[in-house]
């Protein structure tokens, strides 16, 4: 009951054409309810021997079903559009949710498990709305008007009728029952099978190099054959439904009807009374099995909707504080106050104090796994420390709006995927309104606008699925040049130039220098040459800033840093 209140809220701005489409439904209901007793007319007619009326009987049997087939069209069309309706705004705030959550959630999901709830589960859903609007309400007011019309004619036999209807009803609660605990492992299944196709095809170049090819096919063959046995379970338990429930009516319907040739034998009844409620039964199989198999629908919409709404209840960690305010144009002054960060009871950060003056240039170097990514990743609030703070100008930036912060720092990755799209989307990306002068300006300082100006559609290059049409050192420039675009204070440098031949990453490294240009500079570095003219280098060790100065500073205090640079230089030579 729960989870049917909370998709109310998803129905409830769209009331009026719910309306509609129920009024639609109750005049569909009375003109099939009123097929039962023109049956029974056109039979009374024919032992009287009445052409006249018979024609007119007919002709009204056409326009009956003609204005029937109106209100049809009405009841569908509304309901369709309200089950639509909810569905997209289902998935959309759903999506937004996604995309307002914090990124210690996404370390714990799977993305094709997420996929997976976001397109299969409310797809399912949605065939479960069609199922209630299309069928379950129209077919239930039906039902009940040919209750009331049957026990109008022959209250005697609406009783026998009435009496299978328990029995029919608990075979449906037994069935649906079933349906929905196995829905569970079928949609479960379903996101196992969209998580190993997500992950094996957007890294196929390691499968292809490894040659895991036929080991990644006999996975994914095991994976779709569970999927196939679990399927075919909740098959064998809709197949067998369906003629059970048939042969329950057959039964009842079989015995009623021997009842009425008893009734009419004693003179308790006629021939087109019964005509007409065996008639009535006839029309009442068809809502009965329709429900029947809607309400498994049913079931399995529930499944769906208990996995998203899973999704929904999640709270993202990271948010801005009722008091937050925007964070107006920064210097670009960042300061670490006593910050330690610890993620799932282990510390990666102990004790960090660093002040950088606007404009400074820092080098973050150490081992893999000291702490250095994790220290922007800090900065730009995708975590909260455990304890200490850290400001921008001094504006503790938990107390500030986090799009706000985030707008005045770019981020220029070591490794580069850009969304599919054009190139000119690319460099855009995060400055929607960007004129195309400013966007081939950015391309120039970035020293992208020559190779782009060589490809047949220049800045129109749709760059295919995370730039795989470009290569790495094109895919960087692009990176640059939506960075120099975005202006921002802060920049964050992930040694942007590894992995690129001489030529390349002279041209990356001359634009590099134009973006650093008046801007705080934060560089993950990796290869130590490539940080030898940063104001301050800070070496982090185990969560620690263990040294920090020039690097001919460093290398004089031989310390960690000049162990580093000396296997490095070894390494090199």
């Amino acid at each position: 009951m729960r989870l049917y209140l909370r998709l109310l809220k998803y129905i409830k701005p769209y009331i009026l054409y719910i309306v509609g489409a129920t009024l639609c439904t109750a005049l569909v209901t009375l003109s099939t309810l009123l097929i039962a007793p023109m049956a029974g007319y056109v039979f009374k007619v024919i032992e009287d021997k009445n052409m006249l009326m018979l024609n007119w009987a007919a002709v009204a049997m056409i326009g009956l079903f003609l204005v029937k087939g109106i209100f049809v069209y009405g009841q569908e069309y509304l309901s369709y559009f309200v089950v639509h309706r909810v569905i997209v705004d289902l998935r959309n705030r759903i999506y937004e949710h996604l995309q307002d959550l914090s990124l210690d959630f996404y370390s714990k999901w799977n993305t094709g498990e997420l996929v997976s709830r976001v397109m299969n589960d409310i797809q399912i859903l949605q065939t479960a709305l069609f199922s209630g609007f299309v069928n379950i309400i129209p077919h239930s007011i039906l039902l009940l008007g040919l209750l009331t019309y049957i026990f109008w004619l022959n209250w005697k036999l609406s009783l026998l009728t009435l009496i299978a209807l328990p029995l029919l009803v608990q075979v449906i609660r037994m069935f649906a029952r079933e349906i929905r605990e196995i829905s569970e492992g079928v949609q479960q299944k379903a996101a196992d099978i969209t998580s190993h196709l997500n992950e094996t095809l957007s890294q196929i170049r390691s499968v292809k190099s490894f040659s895991m090819e036929k080991k990644e096919v006999e996975k994914f063959k095991g994976e779709t054959n569970k999927s196939f046995n679990i399927n075919m379970r909740a098959v064998q338990i809709l197949a067998t439904q369906s003629p059970t429930i048939a042969l329950l009516q057959t039964v009842a319907v079989v015995a009623i009807v021997w009842f009425g040739g008893v009734e009419i034998i004693n003179g308790n009844s006629t021939i087109p009374q019964l005509v007409s409620f065996a008639t009535a039964l006839a029309i009442m199989t068809d809502p009965g099995n329709t429900l029947s198999k809607s309400w498994s629908v049913i079931q399995q919409g529930m499944a769906s909707v208990k996995r998203i709404f899973e999704i929904e209840d999640i709270a993202p960690t990271i948010s801005d504080q009722k008091d937050a305010i925007g964070l107006p144009r920064i210097a670009g002054k960042v300061t670490y106050q006593n910050v330690s960060f610890a993620y799932e009871q282990e510390n990666v950060l102990k004790d960090i104090n660093l002040s950088v003056a606007p404009g400074e240039i820092i080098a973050l170097v150490g081992r893999t796994g000291s702490g250095k990514s994790t220290m922007m990743s800090l900065l730009l609030r995708f975590y909260d420390p455990t304890c200490g703070k850290i400001l921008v100008d001094d504006n503790d930036i938990k107390k500030v709006k986090i799009e706000s912060l985030r707008q005045q720092i770019a981020v220029v990755p070591q490794e580069i995927a850009l969304f599919s799209g054009t190139i000119k989307d690319n460099i855009a990306y995060g400055k929607a309104n960007a004129k195309d002068a400013e966007i081939f300006s950015a391309a120039k300082l970035a020293n992208a606008h020559d190779f782009i100006s060589k490809l047949p559609n220049q800045y129109e290059t749709q760059v295919g699925e995370r730039g795989a049409k470009l290569s790495g050192g094109e895919r960087q420039r692009i990176a640059i040049a939506r960075a120099i675009l975005r202006d921002p204070r802060i920049l964050i440098l992930d040694e942007a130039t590894s992995s690129l031949d001489a030529e390349t990453e002279s041209l990356i490294r001359q634009a590099l220098e134009r973006l650093m240009q008046s801007r705080t500079t934060f560089i993950i570095a990796h290869r130590l040459y490539t940080v030898e003219h940063a104001n301050r280098i800070v070496v982090i060790d185990k969560g620690k800033i263990a040294e920090t100065g020039t690097h001919q500073d460093l290398l004089a205090k031989d310390g960690i840093y000049k162990r580093l640079y000396e296997i490095q230089f070894k390494n090199k030579a």
